[in-house]
């Protein structure tokens, strides 16, 4: 499936695309919201400023995906693979992370007020990573 096909099958209120591989593709800026993108394969993607709200992406693989400004609120992230992705300045409240690989994310400027990590810890509210911030190991 091309991009064109994703977005055109999106638009006319298909929901579903488990299992899909877009490993490298480029879908910046799509508007995704309640997508089920479970068990696909987006690794190597640029997703920057994507709107994943509310989307389920339980065990989608993101690894090293660029989601720089994404919206994932309230997004399903249960078994991701993000190792290596980017997402710096992206809107992570409420995101669920529960047995997520985040190793080697970059966080910077994302705003994971709420979400739930991969060790069930529950970021306080109002919590945005600054720049050179470490996210505390207790997190994970």
């Amino acid at each position: 499936m091309e991009v064109r096909e994703l977005l055109q099958n999106y638009g006319a209120g298909e929901r579903n695309f488990s299992r899909l591989n877009f490993r490298d593709r480029w879908l910046s800026w799509a508007d995704l919201r309640q997508i089920d993108l479970s068990y696909a394969d987006l690794s190597l993607s640029i997703l920057e400023g994507v709107d994943l709200t509310q989307a389920n992406l339980r065990g989608i693989n993101l690894a090293r995906a660029d989601l720089t400004l994404a919206n994932l609120y309230k997004a399903d992230l249960q078994n991701a693979d993000l190792r290596g992705a980017d997402v710096r300045g992206a809107e992570l409240s409420y995101v669920n992370f529960r047995n997520a690989d985040l190793r080697c994310v970059s966080f910077q400027g994302a705003d994971l007020s709420n979400a739930i990590m991969p060790n069930g810890f529950i970021v306080p509210n109002h919590y945005i990573v600054q720049r050179g911030d470490r996210i505390p190991a207790y997190m994970f």
